[in-house]
């Protein structure tokens, strides 16, 4: 670990938190938009977290996470390692309140598409030189990645995902993901060494585990999201030594135990306004109703059936230009819900 910990503008001494800026891209006003980053560097050696929030501009309870970490909870004269937050990871995204960049209307994490963006364009489109200059300051110079997330609607689920897929990150995913607490989504799908550099794919071709966290309520910054969200990232630097304390369980959220799977998203086959008879982490039957999509005289068009027997952990209904919750109301082939399984339920 280096005496000067330095991320873009950011240079921080042993014992020393201080903040700057990776420069950005420029608008056609020449105006530059630049990612804000905080840098601590502990007394002692230790691991390097990075902390991201807001890779989707409208998820932004990470944001207040990573200031409450690294503001209030961690002295660097405590920490054993080094922690960079980046509190807005996409600037084009958060300014115009969308989920995907305003400017070319792509994912920062390179999700959600047959060609996804990668991190490997430094002359690439706006979006894909955010990520190459993020990547270049920030994820390569981590030894362990929390990619804070937020489902848009307050009654989602809380989880964390993992990719066990990968034996050089597998061991220290299983271990974030057990100390943070929540419901935990697994995958297993081997990182090939040609797979597109996306900044999660170059995280675990690097060997650097990568957490997916998902709080909820995501255009607020409100309960109990902070309170989770803090107590799971402690929870993580404890488990790694870089700090002291002991692992707290979490409170008052509902945890779905053991492995859980992702088994799909439910789509809508109607259009209309729709209703939610189920709440997420409400057990349910295959073929289980869960909701209902009505027109605007208030006929019934089509009951949504449960797939498998399993578990939704989120409604991202009202689909719009890639940007989830904007409206209770769906067109055909729309997102409903995403469905898992547990091996224990």
């Amino acid at each position: 670990m280096p005496d000067d910990l330095k991320v873009g503008t950011a240079t921080a001494k042993r014992g020393e938190l201080q903040k700057g800026v990776i420069k950005g891209i420029e608008l056609n006003t020449t105006t530059s938009i630049d990612i804000p980053v905080l840098v601590m560097n502990g007394e002692k050696d230790g691991p390097t977290a990075l902390m991201v929030s807001t890779q989707h501009g409208i998820e932004i309870q990470g944001i207040e996470v990573i200031l409450k970490i690294m503001r209030e909870k961690v002295n660097p004269k405590n920490l054993r390692g080094a922690i960079i937050g980046i509190p807005v990871e996409n600037p084009l995204a958060f300014m115009h309140h969308q989920y995907l960049s305003w400017i070319d209307n792509q994912d920062l994490g390179g999700g959600g598409s047959a060609s996804p963006l990668t991190a490997d364009k430094p002359n690439g489109t706006a979006t894909e030189r955010l990520a190459y200059i993020l990547w270049q300051e920030a994820w390569s110079k981590a030894d362990m990645v929390l990619n804070i997330h937020t489902n848009v609607r307050p009654d989602s689920l809380f989880f964390t995902e993992i990719n066990v897929g990968n034996p050089k990150t597998k061991e220290k995913l299983e271990k974030m993901a057990e100390v943070f607490g929540v419901t935990n989504v697994v995958e297993s799908v081997p990182i090939a060494d040609d797979a597109p550099d996306t900044l999660a794919n170059l995280a675990v071709k690097n060997g650097v585990p990568d957490i997916l966290i998902e709080l909820i309520d995501g255009r607020w910054i409100s309960e109990p999201s902070i309170t989770v969200g803090v107590r799971g990232t402690l929870n993580i630097m404890k488990a790694f030594d870089m700090i002291d304390g002991d692992i707290e369980p979490q409170e008052g959220v509902i945890i779905i135990p053991g492995i859980c799977t992702f088994h799909g998203i439910v789509h809508a086959n109607r259009g209309g306004l729709i209703r939610f008879l189920k709440t997420p982490g409400d057990f349910m039957k295959k073929g289980e109703v869960f909701a209902e999509i009505y027109d605007l005289y208030g006929d019934v068009l089509e009951r949504v059936e449960c797939p498998v027997d399993g578990y939704i952990w989120a409604y991202p209904c009202g689909d719009i230009l890639g940007t989830p919750g904007s409206l209770q109301a769906v067109q055909t082939g729309a997102n409903i819900a995403y469905v898992f399984t547990s091996d224990k339920q």
